[in-house]
């Protein structure tokens, strides 16, 4: 561990690394695009796993004053940090995370969704038992999710089940699909809002038959200034906007990367080759391989465990030499974060701070 005050370069690598003031620049971007539309962002902390970021989200204007995660397991984390607000985006269906959302429950508000009404009766017998009381979304499948019931009657069914359920509270609609769009693209801005459009009439359907419908949740980073925009939509889970990552950039060139890997050159076995320490351990590539920062000549080609290979242009002769520091750009911040034990945090390239990843590793 370097002290506090050493430059950013002088870690030891690799080391996940993010620069304070374009975090901030991040949160600010897009939290003062929801202080003016009528939706709110509720961040998707597993986007980061860091309840340092989640506190830093929540203190910021224009969120809906809770989080959005994956899994129970990370639910906790975060709970046990403060929060108080907190969706599940995900399945709850076996009894042993029935009973840790209970038990949740006691700690902080809960939300979860459902797309089945099996699913409903086990939450009311675990909520019963708990002696809880649980906030139900019904997910609504408009054709890009994993899952979800069809808009319309099915789901007008669902919350009407989910209403008469004991100590269940019903809550609102969920599209957990996504649709990546260009920004003033007019082509995606039209297919967005017909992939919302079936969630704004069975919302429409719900209240027709005397079901309030507080929440209307859908979209993410990639679109949230189309989503947020919808007359209709009252909270966008976006998440990956706050260390963003290579995969959401061409989406979101208002964005910019905060969270970078600094590698070392540990090997430069041909003129056109260098082989750095950060591998699959370190960059996750299960959505495809980091970008270098700096040099658009050189290319991570392949990665190894502990290594990358990088690709050098013609003219590189005298850079990426054994010892030189490497910036790495992770193409899915959330799966590197979740690598790492701690976010070094750098200002004016001097590290400042550790940030722990508390809610790194808990899938279930």
């Amino acid at each position: 561990t370097k002290p506090f005050g050493v430059s950013a370069n002088e870690l030891d690598t690799p080391a996940l690394v993010v620069d304070l003031p374009t975090l901030d620049y991040n949160i600010e971007t897009v939290h003062s695009f929801f202080r003016t539309v009528q939706s709110k962002v509720r961040p998707f902390a597993s986007a980061h796993l860091c309840p340092a970021i989640a506190s830093r989200q929540l203190m910021s204007d224009g969120n809906v004053g809770g989080i959005s995660v994956a899994t129970i397991g990370e639910a906790e984390v975060f709970a046990q940090h403060g929060i108080s607000d907190i969706t599940i985006v995900n399945r709850v269906v076996t009894w042993s995370k029935l009973n840790r959302l209970c038990a949740l429950a006691h700690l902080t508000k809960v939300t979860v969704g459902v797309d089945t009404g099996t699913n409903v009766a086990d939450l009311s017998e675990a909520a019963i038992a708990a002696d809880v009381t649980l906030n139900v979304l019904v997910d609504i499948n408009t054709g890009s999710s994993l899952w979800g019931v069809d808009p319309g009657n099915a789901a007008l069914q669902l919350a009407q089940t989910i209403k008469k359920a004991p100590r269940l509270q019903f809550g609102g609609l969920a599209a957990r699909g996504t649709f990546t769009s260009q920004e003033n693209d007019t082509d995606s801005v039209g297919k967005i809002k017909h992939w919302i459009q079936p969630v704004l009439t069975t919302r429409e359907l719900l209240e027709h038959h005397g079901i309030n419908v507080d929440v209307v949740s859908a979209g993410d980073t990639s679109n949230y200034t189309i989503v947020g925009s919808i007359d209709g939509i009252t909270e966008v889970p976006a998440g990956s906007y706050a260390l963003m990552d290579t995969r959401y950039l061409s989406n979101s060139p208002q964005l910019k990367p905060a969270v970078k890997i600094l590698s070392t050159v540990t090997s430069r076995p041909d003129r056109r080759t260098s082989i750095l320490d950060a591998g699959q351990k370190s960059s996750n590539r299960d959505t495809g391989l980091p970008s270098i920062e700096g040099f658009p000549k050189a290319t991570v080609k392949s990665t190894s465990a502990e290594h990358a290979t990088v690709e050098l242009d013609e003219d590189m002769e005298n850079v990426f030499m054994v010892g030189d520091k490497v910036w790495l750009i992770p193409n899915d911040a959330g799966g590197c974060a979740n690598l790492y034990d701690y976010m070094r945090i750098v200002r004016n390239e001097k590290l400042i701070a550790m940030w722990e990843i508390a809610a790194r590793g808990r899938y279930r």
